[in-house]
Formats: C-alpha cells, structure tokens, sequence
C-alpha cells in the first residue's frame, strides 16, 4: 500500500504530469491575449473609421456628435459580446446553446417591450434624419408640447417649456413635430383695421416701418451673401374681411433668422401700431354704430 502511494505521488510530482497541464494553460492563455490584442486593435481601427467617415459627411455639427456616440457604443458592445464568446470558446464552453438561449430570450423580452423597441426605432431615426436637436424650439403634436429641446435620446426626448417645466415624451408618442430652428423662417403679422382706412395709408405704413426696422434692427433678418436683406417686411395684401364689421385684415410679410423669429414679429407689430397711430389710423375693434333716426329711416 504504502508502495503505491509512493508511485501515485512521484508521477503527480513528476514533470509528465504538469507539463502538458502547463502547455495547456500556456495555450489558452496564449489565446486568449491573442483575442484580447484583436479586441484592442479591432476598437482602435473602429474609432478611426467611425471618426474619418462622419469627418467627411456632410451633417451638422450636433447630428455628427449625436450619430458619431451612437455608432461607437453600439460597436463596442458588439465587439466585446464578439470577444467573450471567442474566449468561452477557447476555455471549451459550448458556445452554440448559449447563442441560442441568448436568441429565445431576446425574442421574450421583444414580444414583452414592443413599446420599448419602437421607441428606439423612433429614437434612432429622429437623431439620424436630424429632425430636431438639442437647443433647437419645437411644437410636437400639433402644439400639444411647446418648447427648447434639452436632451434627445433613443428612448425618449426632453422638452423644457416656457415655463422652464421639463417634458419628457416617448419617441414613439411622437407623430408630428415642427422645428422653429432651421436657417430661416417668414414671420406672418396679421392687423386688422376699419373698412373706411385707405389701403394705400397702410401699405405707406408698412413701407416706413420696413425701412426704420432694416436700418435699426437688421440682424434679425435673413440676409444674403452681400449681406443684403432678402425680404425685408412688406405688405402681402389684404387677407381676409371680417364678418363680424371689425374691418379688413392686412397681413406683413418678412423672412426672418430662426433664432430671431419671435422678437422680429414683436418689433414688427411694435412699430406697426405706432406708425398707424402717426398717420391717425386706428387698429379696428368691435364697435357698434348708430344712425340718426332720419338718416336710417332715409337707408
């Protein structure tokens, strides 16, 4: 007895035994630092390709950002999942029933979160067909939420109001949205005035209003090359007659900066309303008139 514990012991000490244990272990760690040197390189050579490709797209600066984080964690994570399941591989684990439990699972939790999904569907094409982007002021859902947009995700959006409230919105939930931050936009000015003003007093009033707002205030018109403006307020015409005897409508026109939109529609009515009121002419409102007896008996 004590004879074979002596050989047990001297073969398990001896080098046939722990030599192709350590050939092995060399092997697989040999291996596995081998993935570990193609992980590395594989994300260096991903970043630089990511980076050269959207240096040469022509996007906007936020949108390049935006898609240019976007790609780069996705690949990451594709790259390391890539990388874990080569390592198990290598170690003798069974990589195939992982696959597919890691399949069947996915599929679950897709069948369980379909809200979920589409909101990163909605969320990726948001941000990739830049339909809007941080700092930009938008209306979703037909005026429903108004407001600077503080944070654009894949899952949902923030919406910070006028009353500095902070809305958070499903990308999903997101039907219609109208950006007020695109280059330019014409600002629309309606005024209303009694049926007796002369067309030609008000379209004289547009002009003098025009000319001082271009002189005082030309930044907050959209400008060409020679820094020109390209439509300066003018009067488009007479838009509408009210039916309830408040008078004619006369709308302004003017192609204005996006971020300038709403205080260029403020100095327009502004002084619009003075310089009727120089030339004696009255912004209408609903009023009643009476007639002598005579002159009504007389109509």
């Amino acid at each position: 007895m004590e004879w074979l514990f002596t050989q047990e012991w001297s073969y398990y000490t001896s080098a046939d035994f722990w030599w192709p244990i350590v050939l092995l272990v060399l092997n697989k760690s040999g291996i596995i630092l081998t993935i570990f040197f193609f992980t590395w390189l594989a994300l260096k050579v991903r970043n630089i390709m990511i980076r050269r490709i959207f240096h040469f797209a022509r996007l906007a600066e936020k949108q390049k950002k935006t898609l240019e984080s976007l790609l780069l964690s996705l690949t990451r994570y594709i790259i390391f999942i890539i990388s874990f399941l080569m390592m198990l591989s290598n170690l003798g684990a069974e990589v195939g029933p992982i696959i597919t439990g890691a399949g069947v699972v996915g599929l679950a939790i897709g069948f369980g979160a379909q809200t979920l999904v589409k909101d990163l569907i909605t969320g990726f094409f948001i941000i990739f067909e830049d339909q809007f982007s941080v700092g930009d002021f938008v209306s979703i859902n037909n005026g429903q939420i108004t407001g600077t947009v503080v944070d654009v995700g894949l899952r949902a959006t923030k919406i910070r109001t006028w009353a500095q409230h902070v809305v958070v919105i499903q990308n999903s939930e997101i039907t219609i949205s109208q950006n007020f931050n695109r280059e330019r936009m014409r600002a629309i000015v309606n005024i209303t005035v009694p049926y007796e003003t002369e067309p030609a007093l008000v379209e004289e009033a547009v002009n003098t209003v025009s000319s001082h707002l271009v002189q005082t205030q030309k930044h907050l018109f959209l400008q060409n090359d020679q820094g020109q403006v390209m439509e300066p307020p003018q009067l488009y015409g007479i838009t509408d007659v009210e039916n309830n005897a408040l008078g004619a409508k006369y709308t302004v026109i003017s192609l204005v900066r996006d971020e300038h939109y709403f205080t260029a529609c403020k100095e327009i009515r502004k002084d619009l309303i003075q310089e009727l009121k120089n030339k004696g002419i009255k912004i209408a409102y609903p009023r009643r008139v009476e007639l002598p007896e005579k002159d009504y008996m007389t109509n």
